[in-house]
């Protein structure tokens, strides 16, 4: 079955099931070329890596409000991403040998959300082998236009909050 353009936005009630299912990114380009390299920036262990992993966090907390009702919803990549910031903070902790007890059920939830979202993205770029042992980059991979995406959390986020006046 070949896949078709979702609808926009408008298309649709919001109403139980009837929503668009993706996040539109209408300043989007379709596909944006990586070469993915490690950075430094992104430490484990650093002080200055808290900000940097803080810096993916959107405004409004990940959440975005679409339809006339202004319906809430999140978008799967910032789940992501705040789960990522949670293991690395959990690794970061002096006992990261064994996560603190309160941590261990969001811990799980968060390893088996990562495990089912890396397999729904299947990114089937092929990557050298040998990269982390070289310090080479691991191949390129297509992916969505992220600073389209964090402009349009950005502005969602500015009209949920004029909607609230």
């Amino acid at each position: 079955m070949a896949k078709g353009r979702t609808p926009p936005p408008s298309h649709y009630t919001f109403i139980d099931d009837d929503y668009t299912p993706r996040l539109p990114l209408p300043s989007a380009r379709r596909a944006v070329k990586l070469t993915l390299e490690d950075s430094a920036r992104y430490a484990l262990y650093a002080p200055e890596a808290d900000a940097e992993w803080l810096s993916t966090a959107t405004v409004g907390d990940g959440n975005v409000h679409l339809g006339p009702a202004a319906r809430l919803f999140v978008v799967g990549v910032t789940h992501q991403l705040h789960c990522m910031r949670a293991y690395r903070q959990a690794l970061a902790q002096d006992d990261a040998v064994r996560p603190h007890t309160h941590q261990a059920g969001h811990l799980a939830h968060c390893l088996n959300f990562l495990r089912m979202s890396t397999l729904c993205a299947a990114d089937v770029a092929l990557e050298p082998p040998d990269a982390l042992e070289r310090g080479a980059p691991g191949g390129v991979h297509e992916c969505v236009d992220w600073p389209a995406f964090y402009d349009e959390m950005a502005a969602n986020y500015e009209n949920w909050t004029a909607y609230q006046e």
